[in-house]
């Protein structure tokens, strides 16, 4: 019985390496896909996307000092990297050309690497314009930031809001112009009901009368409406709220914010989601900075990384080669011991490689550093634990001194892991997630696996 088990635990262990290694291999339309996920490999050691911003000719015709340019420029650049810390991206690198104002971004190549070329030279300029004339009342410069909302009724439709944030200069100016312009959709609608009915009246009194008298009187009490009404239009111009050239119905004027409505009214949860991203993508936008300097994407291409599949395979089987002579030495060592150790050591390995694929950590340099110590450190434990269960001969007490010897050790390495986790920087936090699931992972599979495995070698 004691063999039997075993074997099936060694089964299992093998049938685990065939998947986390080989993969699993399913027929989707005419070819075979493996549906084992691949590993979340960072710029160094996969490829990126490089994409270069350069400003627009009319701007550089602008009159404004090499400061003042080089001022602008920093915007855009800090402008930039909110944005793509604000959309999720985490793996990037942004630098820039102070002589000409370039700016350089570098991406990982993934499902997201499109959307976030396209986010860096996106546009979503704010501006209170007056309808008619096209003059701008209110510019950019003047909005403070934005961030969207949603009501429901209790009919299930759903209205999507942006409530825009302005300036203290911006709020001065709206004070300013709501003597002069009507802005609220509400007005904006009466304005426009009263501009047509008084078209109706006008174009009914200039049809054919019954006589003179009649004529004269009702050209007279025209002339009279028709001035009133153009003093009124006069009085209370209309102005849009444009959001890159688009109006947009404001529902609502609240001292420095003005909330407008996003789309319409709707229970078709197709559309209120596509309202719901549409005022994400301006708030997004909007709080990431200004572009006081337009910029147009230059060239967008895709670059391979200096470390090759080749090369990265030659390492692994180098690696691999010296811990199979490890396992070699420890089953000469130990016996059948050292045997049940490294057959569960090679479980740990398929488990391991998963958990970080499934756990979606990003491998870059040094997490693969990160792997190696990893692999060192399950060494070291197995290596102390048979050493002990071939002096004790007690398999819980060895455990027991085990952990305790090999966790003291690690303490200074555990901190350093939490605090790499805790970091903003890529390369740092790979190497930093990695350790944590391989600390974590060697606690808990040698406590479930190699010592059932030893325990049952003990129970002859």
């Amino acid at each position: 019985m004691r063999k039997v088990k075993i074997l099936t635990i060694a089964l299992a262990i093998i049938l685990l390496t065939l998947v986390a290694f080989g993969g699993i291999y399913i027929q989707t339309q005419n070819r075979m896909e493996n549906k084992v996920k691949g590993y979340d490999l960072g710029r160094e050691i996969n490829s990126q996307r490089v994409a270069e911003l350069k400003v627009k000719t009319s701007d550089n015709e602008e009159e404004i000092s090499q400061e003042d340019k080089l001022k602008n420029y920093e915007t855009v650049k800090k402008t930039i990297e909110n944005r793509l810390d604000n959309l999720g991206a985490t793996d990037y690198t942004i630098s820039l050309n102070k002589n000409d104002g370039t700016i350089r971004v570098e991406l990982p190549e993934n499902d997201y690497t499109d959307m976030y070329i396209y986010y860096l030279t996106a546009d979503s300029t704010i501006q209170i314009i007056d309808k008619d004339s096209k003059d701008i009342l209110i510019d950019k410069d003047m909005i403070k930031g934005a961030k969207y909302t949603y009501n429901v009724n209790a009919s299930g439709s759903y209205q999507v809001y942006e409530e825009i944030e302005l300036t203290d200069e911006g709020q001065a100016k709206l004070n300013e112009i709501l003597n002069e312009y009507a802005l609220l959709q509400t007005e904006i609608d009466g304005i426009e009901e009263e501009s047509e009915a008084s078209t109706e009246s006008t174009g009914t009194e200039s049809t054919g009368t019954e006589n003179t008298e009649a004529e004269s009187t009702t050209t007279e009490n025209t002339g009279t409406e028709s001035t009133g009404e153009e003093n009124s239009e006069q009085t209370k111009k209309v102005a849009n709220l444009t959001i890159d050239e688009t109006a947009y119905e404001v529902s609502k004027i609240e001292k420095n914010k003005i909330t407008i409505k996003i789309g319409t009214e709707t229970s078709n949860s197709t559309y209120v989601n596509n309202y719901i991203s549409q005022a994400a993508e301006i708030a997004m936008l909007q709080d990431s900075g200004k572009m006081p300097t337009s910029y147009e994407l230059y060239s967008n291409r895709y670059e391979y990384s200096n470390i090759t599949e080749t090369q990265l395979m030659y390492f692994a089987i180098a690696a691999l080669a010296v811990l199979l002579v490890v396992l070699i030495v420890y089953c000469i060592i130990y016996k059948v011991s050292g045997i049940l150790a490294s057959i569960s050591f090679i479980g740990f390995l398929a488990i391991y490689s998963l958990v970080l694929r499934y756990a979606n950590v990003m491998i870059s340099v040094e997490g693969l550093c990160a792997i190696i110590i990893i692999i060192l450190i399950n060494l070291k434990f197995n290596q102390e634990l048979l050493q002990k269960t071939k002096k004790l001969n007690l398999l819980n007490e060895a455990m027991k001194i085990t952990y305790k010897d090999i966790y003291l050790k690690l303490i200074p390495v555990i901190i350093l892991t939490l605090v790499a986790c805790l970091t903003k920087w890529d390369n740092l936090s790979s190497f930093g997630m990695v350790m944590f699931w391989g600390l974590v992972l060697i606690a808990l599979y040698n406590f479930i696996v190699t010592r059932t495995f030893l325990k049952l070698k003990k129970n002859k």
